[in-house]
């Protein structure tokens, strides 16, 4: 059986049609793939930066920092402070840390949950 001219052409445009899906869809999982190191990249970055925030610390003792810093955060805002409020706080005297006093912890917020009072407030994570 011969093909018509009908035949020929249509199939070459399907043919030509399929081969563009073929290359676009190459060139998304290239593109996903790229996207996908990028967010890696900006994890371990951010990772990178919060460990250095929080005196070095890494892994479990990192996470706990940032849950403890969290959760005293909301906290004190459920209390009705403000962000502004928390933050005079973080920069008053009381709260400073000393490279003496860091180093004796493990991720340098511990001292906080030892101390009774800091400027007349009980301790923050009680």
């Amino acid at each position: 059986m011969r093909k018509s001219k009908a035949d020929t052409v249509q199939g070459g445009v399907l043919a030509e049609n399929q081969a563009k899906i073929d290359s676009y869809e190459k060139s998304i999982r290239a593109a996903l793939e790229r996207k996908r190191k990028v967010i890696i990249e900006s994890k371990l970055y951010t990772y990178g930066q919060l460990s250095e925030l929080y005196g070095g610390a890494e892994g479990q003792a990192l996470l706990d920092a940032v849950t403890a810093e969290h959760t005293l955060i909301g906290k004190l805002t459920a209390s009705g402070m403000s962000y502004a409020d928390i933050e005079g706080l973080v920069d008053s005297p009381a709260m400073k840390v000393s490279d003496k006093d860091s180093s004796n912890t493990d991720n340098g917020y511990s001292h906080y949950a030892d101390s009774e009072q800091l400027d007349g407030q009980t301790s923050l994570f009680g």
